[in-house]
């Protein structure tokens, strides 16, 4: 789940807030904050692809800026919140 959720993010980010030459150094580990790919609009914008995409509701009490450093962390930081699916492999 977790390599999924990387997977999404680092095509949602490159696509949504990169140009096609910066999607070729975007990685998990890119630091978005640090290299200003995201600021506090494109938070807002990023967690309204993480609910209606991948349906992960990030509450309030996890909006901490640590949370967004990189793809790799808020990816793990999803499948600490995501649902449990049903229907699937344990």
């Amino acid at each position: 789940m977790i390599d999924e959720y990387r997977s999404e993010l680092v095509k949602f980010v490159g696509e949504e807030f990169l140009s096609e030459s910066e999607r070729a150094d975007l990685d998990a580990e890119t630091p978005l904050l640090e290299a200003g790919i995201l600021d506090s609009l494109r938070v807002a914008v990023l967690l309204n692809f993480i609910r209606e995409e991948l349906g992960v509701n990030v509450p309030l009490a996890r909006l901490d800026m640590r949370n967004f450093a990189d793809i790799a962390t808020l990816a793990a930081m999803l499948a600490d919140l995501a649902p449990v699916r049903s229907g699937g492999a344990a």
